[in-house]
Formats: structure tokens, C-alpha cells, sequence
């Protein structure tokens, strides 16, 4: 139960995040032929990623100073699994900018150099992952979405495109390390742990943290082998009754029950796939809404007679190594 503690809100707040939009925005790929526009000469960064990164102690951190942060892209949106930010990193650290629109990758290209402009921006933290953005109205979360174009233009500028930042190799004893959350890293030997996670609501579209509203599918596969579930995928999950003992997190009823009442909607749903590095676990979450949701894991991967490496974003989600691919290019399957 504790696990399911730990990444319950995460699960939340991303449902919350998509239930705005049925079905994932299409990209368009207009090409890296095309003339980079609106690159600024002369801007300097005058503090550092890891500097700034430094000045939350546990709250929000709204900043008034006339700070600049200068970072190569890390991060793409193309496949669909990173939505609405991007990572930069400097020589220093990296950090997620909640930019608040879609198609990044066809503005901010992998390698190209970004500027900052902090003033009027809130540096926070959701569940320890620490985040650029705007301080939230509602005051439900430490940061929300710039996700006006004129305080985009205002605030994040583009610079000269270089080369792609080489991922870090970092080993079991270097995943919690602060210097490392929000890099772009690679982790060598995972090894499936036979366990992932997933979080339903049997209303997608009601109150996210009434206990009779979700399911928690933990501590074991439950069948999943895919890197996560579109809606269609989900539905055949659910149809096929491997599901059918879980319960509503208070206890209620059971899947099966909502499915004989029509009371489950299938829905794209986040899966934490589970994986050890030595002794330590690595979650790997993958968006409903990818590229790759519905792809299956290798049969080696499943059975443990292969291992993987993973090339991706490494962050720290209450004390829990949580790893985001890029894309599907990112998993390299090793005997």
C-alpha cells in the first residue's frame, strides 16, 4: 500500500492535465530543413540551472530578481509521452520548463540552446520533481502552465542550435543524486520486476480523489505488458476479465461489477512499468497517449531473460527513481 501512496498523485494530476482533451493532439512535423526563426544574439545566462535549482526549500519561490538560465534542449515531444514541457540542461543541472503548449520539438529542437528570463516566473515542486513555471491561481499545485504566447515571448527565447547533449551514464548508486534529476541519462541492466502500475477511474471525468472512484492495479502485472494503454487498448484489457477481481480503492466494488453496470469508461491510461537496477526499483511511466503506448514488451524483457538499457529523463518522485523515455529509440533490449 505504501507504493500505491507514493505515485498515487501523480497518476491524478495527469488524468486531470488530459481530461481536457479526448483524444491526443496530432503533430506536425514541419522538418528541421526549415530556417530556425526568432534565434536572439548576444543574451547570456548570468546564474546557473543547479543555482536556481537551489533556492527552493520546500515552497514555492516566486522569482523578482533579473535572473537568466541558458540550457540545451534534452527533451521531445514527438512521440507523445512528454506533453506540454520540456527539459533544459547546462553544465550544471537540468530542469523542466511547463511551457503549456504542444508540438515543442517543431520550436525547440534536441541540442538547441534556450534562454530564460526568470523574472515573473515561480520555480516549484510537485511531489520533489522541481518545475519552472507560473505561480497557480488555484493554489492546488506550486507552479501551473505558461501557456500564454505572449508570456512565452516574454520569458523563454531561442538560441543557436549544437550539438545534442550525450546522455550521462550513471550506475545504482547515482539515481538519487540531486545533480542528476531532470538529465538526460542512461541506465544500464534493468531487469523486469514482474510488477507494473496503473490507476483507472471508473468515472474519468468525476471527483479524482473519492476512494470510490478509483482502482489501484498494483503489486503484481496484472496482465499488462505494454508500455501503457490507449483508450482502445484499455478497453480490451478490461474486456478480457483480467481485471475483473480488482476493487475500488475503498472496497466497493469490483471490476467486474462496473463492467456488468457500464460504470468503467476506457480511457488512454498512464503505466508505471517496474524495474530493478541491482537492488534498487526503477518505474518507468509511459503516457497513454505515446507513440508506443500499446507497444509490447519484448517476450525476454517479460520472462527476465534479457535486460535493458534505457536512454531518458531521470527524476526523483517521492524518493522513487521514476524514469521518463523520450521515445520508443530510448530501449535497447541486451541479453
Amino acid at each position: 500500500m505504501k507504493k500505491i501512496l507514493n505515485i498515487t498523485s501523480i497518476f491524478a494530476a495527469a488524468a486531470i492535465a488530459l481530461s481536457s482533451c479526448s483524444e491526443w493532439d496530432p503533430v506536425v512535423n514541419i522538418g528541421y530543413d526549415e530556417p530556425l526563426t526568432d534565434i536572439v544574439e548576444g543574451m547570456k545566462a548570468n546564474t546557473t540551472i543547479a543555482a536556481v535549482k537551489a533556492l527552493y526549500k520546500g515552497k514555492p519561490v516566486h522569482i523578482e530578481k533579473d535572473l537568466i538560465i541558458s540550457g540545451q534542449v534534452t527533451s521531445s515531444d514527438q512521440s507523445g509521452n512528454i506533453y506540454r514541457y520540456f527539459y533544459i540542461q547546462d553544465e550544471t543541472g537540468a530542469i523542466e520548463i511547463k511551457i503549456g503548449k504542444g508540438s515543442v520539438y517543431n520550436e525547440y529542437h534536441l541540442g538547441q540552446w534556450i534562454y530564460v528570463k526568470l523574472d515573473g516566473l515561480t520555480l516549484g515542486a510537485y511531489e520533489g520533481m522541481l518545475q519552472i513555471g507560473l505561480d497557480d491561481p488555484t493554489g492546488e499545485y506550486e507552479t501551473t502552465y505558461i501557456d500564454l504566447q505572449r508570456l512565452i515571448d516574454l520569458h523563454i527565447f531561442k538560441g543557436k542550435m549544437d550539438t545534442p547533449v550525450k546522455p550521462l551514464v550513471i550506475g545504482e548508486s547515482e539515481l538519487h543524486l540531486a545533480s542528476n534529476m531532470d538529465r538526460l541519462v542512461t541506465l544500464k541492466g534493468l531487469q523486469y520486476a514482474n510488477e507494473a502500475f496503473a490507476l483507472l477511474y471508473p468515472d474519468p471525468y468525476g471527483d479524482k480523489s473519492s476512494t470510490s472512484n478509483r482502482v489501484f492495479l498494483s503489486d503484481k502485472t496484472w496482465g499488462i505488458n505494454t508500455w501503457a494503454m490507449s483508450k482502445n487498448k484499455m478497453k480490451e484489457y478490461l474486456d478480457s476479465g483480467i481485471w475483473d477481481e480488482a476493487k475500488t480503492a475503498d472496497g466497493g466494488k469490483t471490476v467486474a461489477q462496473l463492467r456488468k453496470e457500464e460504470a468503467i469508461e476506457p480511457v488512454a491510461t498512464y503505466v508505471s512499468q517496474y524495474f530493478k537496477m541491482g537492488s534498487s526499483e526503477v518505474q518507468i511511466r509511459t503516457s497513454g497517449y505515446a507513440k508506443f503506448a500499446d507497444i509490447k514488451l519484448d517476450e525476454g524483457i517479460l520472462n527476465g531473460s534479457k535486460k535493458i538499457n534505457v536512454t531518458g529523463i531521470l527524476s526523483d518522485y517521492r524518493g522513487a527513481a521514476q524514469f521518463t523515455l523520450i521515445d520508443l529509440e530510448g530501449v535497447e533490449v541486451v541479453e
